[in-house]
């Protein structure tokens, strides 16, 4: 479910109110990332930055009406029609101001008929105590109802005390997708007190785990893009390759090599680094526009492309050129003939 790595990654938090009327006017998220999430990003950004945005939007339905429980007088959704929750063709999801790889976190208000809305199992029948899920790769979703009997049309803010605990279930969703694991000692044979961190940033153990899996994971990730390229220039001996991408890759075998080396001297900073460096020039080298052309349009396809313009073509230059051939032999056959009627007269 984590993220592949990235240099960075666009957050977005979106507030989706199923229906207007029930008085949810705006959210004070901006306060509630200072208190919640900036520790967690701070930490985070020897490993990759973040840039965040917000949303509201109203009036965004479900795809489909959650079922009804007239004894718990409760809406609720089961984990088979979770993955219909997002409503793509009318929820605006997708970021214009950022090219970074997404992901994204709603806190979803149903309407006043469709509320309270919980997550719950479908054998048990056993409520969800987040009232949340997570899409493995996107982001997360929680269900946020508002108190009972608060659903008036006033005008109503969310404020930081309201929003503390989704954000820190958006929190923990955050760490899930970026890898940070929680750490087990069950099966040690000695007592271990692990103290977790109190405003949610990275440990050092836990910042020195991601960073060498993550280093780990460019290093592969770079020499497989490297060793792709080579497949792609020897498959086609007519390939020319520019100056700049014969550079771009010499560099990446360097930096590889030198982010190898931060590792045996354990200078984890400075080796995600330089596996960062050979990441971005492997892959700069490889989606470049002349290979990348080359990549799609191989000389098989370019065949493929011009046959169908020669083939009408060359049809009629074959059969006059076979005409003409028919018509020398004859007249070939012909002198030959005339030659030795000449000859016995």
């Amino acid at each position: 479910k984590a993220v592949k790595y990235a240099p960075g990654y666009q957050l977005t938090f979106s507030l989706f109110s199923g229906d207007a009327s029930n008085g949810v006017r705006e959210w004070k998220i901006q306060e509630a990332i200072n208190a919640f999430f900036a520790p967690f990003l701070k930490s985070m950004s020897v490993i990759s930055t973040f840039t965040v945005e917000s949303q509201v939007q109203h009036y965004a339905s479900l795809t489909f009406v959650p079922q009804f429980d007239a004894d718990r007088k409760e809406h609720y959704l089961t984990p088979d029609t979770l993955p219909n929750f997002i409503n793509a063709a009318e929820w605006s999801l997708a970021s214009t101001v950022s090219s970074l790889p997404p992901l994204n976190f709603l806190a979803y208000v149903p309407k006043p008929s469709e509320s309270p809305l919980v997550i719950r199992s479908e054998s048990s029948g056993s409520r969800s105590l987040t009232n949340s899920f997570l899409i493995p790769r996107w982001g997360g979703i929680t269900i946020l109802n508002r108190e009972h009997g608060n659903t008036s049309s006033t005008p109503h803010v969310i404020t930081v005390q309201e929003l503390e605990p989704p954000m820190k279930i958006f929190l923990t969703q955050l760490r899930d997708l970026m890898g940070v694991s929680d750490l087990s000692f069950s099966k040690a044979s000695f007592p271990i007190v692990f103290h977790k961190t109190v405003n949610g940033a990275l440990t050092t153990w836990e910042l020195d785990s991601l960073l060498r899996r993550r280093t780990a994971e460019n290093l592969v990730d770079s020499l497989a893009t490297i060793a792709s390229l080579a497949r792609l220039v020897m498959d086609t001996p007519n390939m020319v390759v520019l100056d700049h991408i014969q550079k771009d890759v010499i560099n990446a075998l360097k930096d590889v090599e030198r982010s190898c080396q931060r590792l045996s001297e354990q200078d984890y900073l400075e080796a995600i680094s330089a596996s960062r460096d050979a990441l971005v020039k492997s892959e700069t080298a490889f989606f470049d526009p002349t290979m990348v052309s080359m990549l799609y349009f191989p000389d098989e396809h370019k065949y493929a492309i011009y046959m169908p313009l020669f083939v009408p073509i060359s049809v009629p230059l074959v059969m006059a050129v076979l005409r003409e051939l028919k018509r020398w032999k004859e007249n070939k056959r012909n002198t030959s003939d005339e030659t030795s009627k000449t000859k016995v007269d």
